[in-house]
């Protein structure tokens, strides 16, 4: 990303060369569309005043009824207005000024003084308008943005809406380097730059174009110096090459940038300076072995991620952002990939600081995929453009090494996709996922690579990478011993994952059957078994041992909005959980698995929680430990059970024992020559009792906005960790700041994230995230809570507690008093006072009110019930979900056929002329017994009839004799759907279709629900 000096806004010196000043601060804001906002003397003084980033749709409440509908996580969208007025310094007179969008979603239209300088429907592209004439004939300018994301679904997933990246006035020279007008590659010693110079002037002007290249030291290097003629209202590119003597190259370990000074001088004097940081690094890519990395072979350990933060939606702050990224380098992960999108500018910044490797995605899908997307609508007029401008944004960044054209898509603009990127760019690859991948220089592909077989039939013609690659599903916190498949078990595609127990050990879950509007609606294990296909130790494992497995994008590193009804069923599931973290940034089981194989730090991670209030006494638990020591040691109660070695088998990588449940300690010793390298000590909790407040990552900065993430944890009376916390804390904001948001990291908590002061917990984490103002002083967070078992399971003792943390400065003086009330009365300061916990009966709810210096601050509510909170004895295990594909199923008579459209997998079935041919399939129902739905999708025409009929048994007993599949419009391109009601019983359930004639309708899938 191309660098300029930065100024406060109105303190830029008339002599300046050039500046890029931000303009994120004091815009106005509306939801609606009114008329002729874009106008000078629209009266917006009744509107909202924020600083950018913004995000609107994460500001509001979710609801099933907005139509993003549950792809975008049942938040609301609409239209929205921006308006800013400011004056126009005397030193923009007589000079080139843009105003520039890091990221705008989508549909932007943007004014000044009233003029409309362009839209653009993209809302993950960077851009910049013109604005210097205005400028020199204007006072003051009023700039006006109009955002439209009100035909939804737009996305695939939750996008957010608004300005949700940063904005910036750059003011330039009339002859100048342009928004990324410089280009610089290397290879070996040898660094390339060309210098694009640009010229709005109305006469022929020559100048001299300087480049210095600094180490990361800050020692000049390299110097080079052209002089170039530039005709009027032209651009001319200046190239030059340098040696640098031993460069320090840039890789995932020693992130080492060099910046490249790019001066424009005129008549003796510099006019332009254009600082761009870049890497010195060599990277190949060999069929065989993969990428390369400054002669080292690199794999890929990535992962993929949307654009939203969890409650803090697509505007995610910089120092969050900056966050995440190290969070997934801890974790072990060297590579992000874009999913489906560019990221803001800034992702790419701290990439490069960090070493963080990146697959650059910019589109999802070629044609219509969402009902409402840029696919459907923009694509064909607006690709060539967008792609263009992603390519000169990112080609600098060192962190960038493969880009990515599409997703899940197809199409013949493929080719021309891929043959724009090696024009503006030749010095990277193009892959995609599993889109157009005959022209594609690296092979990618999705889900599919997760099937058994998959590398033994891989050509070796191409680099191949795992674009999304494996599908898990983990709740935090959650824990099932029995293996659940997405789809169901197929042992044609999907590698075996064995059961932990012969019966399912745990209870705990957020419902019973009667709580779920449907079979999808269910939480997934930590234990690394729920998955599509195979389990994220297998995706390890495979990755590390062959050859031409050059990386793998696990979906996802993050949970994210969105995309809640594909596997979850939706509402009020409003986010997808296969992330190793989640929502609000706290890790999952899953992440320490990757930091066992993927880091050398010793460390050990034990799994399960040891509270297990409602289990019997003596039952065996698998207890895990995630190590990269030596040796793991488990002891229960200080008694050694032994020690074990972590293996290389992906079945291995865990450290298993199978503990009897007894109440205690367990505690975890890795070992590394027989030295104690790292301990984990686990004990089982009481009833919750009190809060505690940490902060993560850096705390706040002294002075100025900032944002910090305050962590509050569940604990019993000892300070224990209760993993099942699930009660409501209130926070209150002391001194020059306030609230941002508020997550728990729940896939179906529904409450809003903004404009609120408290929220549940969720398996005992809440998370606040704290905001800064410019103003001076103290800051300080008061969290309040009425603690407690909800359905008062084991313990009917409630607590009252209170914590303050300093967030900046000292704490203030504080004398804090708590008064309740049991009566449902509103407790006054006249209430009865809290000195010690107490018991209530069932269907009790507790009132408290928090007094802070003599004042009330805080009024917190608790209800006590069994109709409260998660439920403690559901032995039903997760059903498998989604379709079966019928060419994966058990087939007489049949054949499978690839040559069609739209149809879903690799194939369908036809049964040809012949009768009594048959496609079965085992279906495995760990619910109750009753009546499901049965959705066969098919496809066939007979002419003259008004269709076919098969005969459909379920577990051998027939159903519909003559099940009537009425005609589609052809044969293998338009497919219909059928749905009838079927009795299934518990456990193994076989399906079969047969025809009962010469022949039946093409096949394609069934589902049942």
């Amino acid at each position: 990303m191309m660098k300029h000096f930065f100024f406060a806004l109105f303190l830029l010196p008339s002599a300046c060369l050039a500046a890029e000043i931000s303009f994120d601060a004091d815009w106005r804001f509306s939801v609606g569309d009114p008329n002729g906002a874009e106008q000078i003397a629209f009266n917006d003084a009744q509107w909202r005043e924020l600083d950018l980033p913004h995000d609107w749709s994460i500001e509001g409440a979710y609801d099933q009824d907005h139509p993003m509908g549950g792809t975008g996580g049942y938040l609301p969208a609409g239209i929205g207005w921006y308006r800013k007025t400011i004056p126009v310094p005397s030193h923009w007179k007589n000079r080139h000024v843009e105003i520039a969008f890091d990221g705008v979603y989508r549909n932007s239209t943007v004014w000044a003084n009233g003029r409309k300088l362009g839209t653009r429907p993209y809302g993950w592209s960077s851009f910049a308008y013109d604005i210097s004439d205005i400028t020199e004939a204007s006072d003051s300018i009023t700039f006006a943005v109009r955002v439209d994301n009100s035909k939804q679904p737009s996305a695939r997933w939750y996008t957010g809406s608004g300005i949700y990246a940063h904005t910036w006035i750059d003011v330039k020279q009339k002859v100048h380097v342009p928004t990324s007008g410089i280009f610089v590659r290397s290879q070996g010693n040898k660094v390339e730059l060309d210098a694009e110079i640009q010229n709005t002037l109305s006469d022929h002007e020559t100048v001299q174009v300087e480049v210095s290249i600094i180490d990361p030291g800050g020692m000049e290097v390299a110097k080079g110096s052209r002089s170039i003629g530039i005709p009027a209202g032209t651009h001319q590119v200046s190239s030059f090459q340098f040696q640098i003597s031993s460069p320090l190259r840039w890789d995932v370990d020693d992130p080492n940038l060099y910046r490249a000074v790019t001066k424009v001088i005129a008549n003796g004097k510099d006019i332009d300076t254009t600082i761009t940081r870049f890497g010195i690094r060599d990277v190949q890519w060999k069929p065989e072995t993969g990428m390369w990395l400054n002669g080292e072979n690199v794999k890929l350990r990535g992962v993929c991620n949307h654009q939203d933060a969890g409650a803090l939606g697509a505007a995610v702050p910089d120092k969050v952002l900056r966050y995440r990224i190290e969070q997934l380098k801890k974790m072990g992960c060297n590579a992000i990939r874009t999913s489906h999108n560019p990221q803001t500018p800034v992702f790419y910044d701290i990439c490069d600081e960090t070493g963080m490797l990146v697959m650059d995605e910019i589109f999802d899908g070629w044609l219509k995929k969402a009902t409402h997307d840029y696919g459907r609508y923009y694509f064909d007029d607006w690709w060539e453009r967008d792609l263009t401008d992603w390519i000169k944004r990112d080609r600098n960044h060192p962190s960038v090494v493969i880009y990515s054209v599409g997703n899940e898509t197809h199409g013949p603009v493929a080719k021309e996709l891929v043959a724009r990127c090696h024009q503006l760019d030749a010095t990277r690859p193009v892959t995609s996922g599993h889109s157009g991948s005959e022209h594609m220089d690296v092979f990618g592909v999705n889900g599919g690579s997760e099937k058994l077989g998959w590398f033994e039939r891989l050509k070796k013609d191409r680099v191949f990478i795992g674009t999304e690659n494996t599908h898990t599903w983990q709740v935090r916190g959650f824990y099932r011993t029995k293996t659940w498949y997405r789809d169901g078990y197929s042992k044609k595609a999907m590698h075996w994952i064995p059961d932990l127990t012969d019966q399912e050990v745990f209870t705990n879950d957020w419902t019973d059957s009667n709580g779920r509007a449907n079979r999808k609606q269910v939480f997934n294990s930590s234990y690394d078994n729920a998955t599509v296909r195979l389990s994220s130790r297998q995706n390890i494992q495979q990755l590390r041992d062959i050859p031409n497995y050059a990386g793998s994008f696990r979906w996802t590193g993050f949970d994210y909005i969105g995309e809640a009804s594909y596997v979850h069923g939706g509402w009020p599931f409003k986010s997808f959980m296969g992330g190793a973290i989640d929502t609000a940034n706290f890790e999952k089981d899953l992440y320490y698995l990757y930091q066992s194989q993927w880091t050398d730090q010793p460390m050990v991670h034990i799994l399960p929680h040891w509270t297990h209030p409602t289990l019997k006494q003596g039952t065996q638990i698998p207890v895990w430990i995630y190590s990269n020591c030596d040796e793991v040691e488990l002891f229960l109660d200080e008694q050694s059970l032994g020690r074990k070695t972590p293996g290389t088998e992906w079945d291995a990588m865990q450290c298993q024992w199978m503990v009897r449940w007894q109440p205690g300690e367990l505690k975890a010793v890795g070992y590394r020559g027989n030295h104690v390298a790292a301990e984990k000590v686990i004990r089982t909790a009481g009833a919750p009792a009190k809060i505690d407040l940490s902060i993560d990552g850096e705390p706040l900065a002294n002075a100025g906005k900032d944002i910090v993430q305050v962590r509050v944890t569940t604990v019993d009376g000892n300070g224990g960790f209760y993993p099942y916390g699930e009660n409501r804390t209130h926070f209150r904001v002391m001194g020059p700041g306030k609230l941002r948001a508020l997550d728990n990291g729940s896939p179906i908590d529904v409450e809003k994230h903004f404009a609120v002061d408290s929220r549940n917990a969720f398996y005992g984490l809440t998370r606040a995230f704290v905001e800064s103002t410019d103003e001076t002083g103290d800051i300080a967070l008061l969290a309040s809570c009425i603690l407690g078992e909800k359905k008062q399971v084991t313990s009917n003792i409630v607590s009252i507690d209170t914590k303050l943390l300093a967030l900046r400065g000292k704490l203030p003086a504080a004398e804090i008093e708590i008064f309740y009330t049991l009566d449902g009365a509103a407790p006054t300061m006249q209430s009865a006072r809290y000195t010690e916990a107490f018991d209530v009966p069932p269907g009790t709810t507790v009132k408290a009110l928090v007094s802070l210096n003599g004042k009330p601050v805080q009024n917190l509510r608790e209800r006590f019930a069994g109709d409260e909170g998660f439920v403690w004895d559901n032995k039903q295990q997760a059903p498998n979900l989604g379709s079966d594909q019928a060419e994966d199923a058990t087939l007489s008579g049949a054949k499978i056929i690839s040559q069609g459209l739209n149809f879903n997998g690799k194939g369908f079935i036809d049964f040809g002329q012949n009768r009594r041919a048959y496609v079965e399939w085992y279906q495995e129902n760990d619910g109750d017994a009753g009546q499901a739905n049965l959705t066969i999708r098919y496809s066939g025409k007979t002419k003259g009839r008004p269709g076919r009929a098969m005969m459909l048994t379920v577990n051998g007993k027939v159903i519909e004799e003559k099940l009537l599949l009425p005609n589609a419009k052809n044969w293998g391109s338009d497919w219909k759907t059928l749905t009838v009601k079927i009795p299934i019983v518990r456990g193994a359930n076989t399906i079969r279709l047969s025809t009962i004639e010469n022949g039946g309708m093409y096949i394609d899938e069934i589902s049942v629900h």
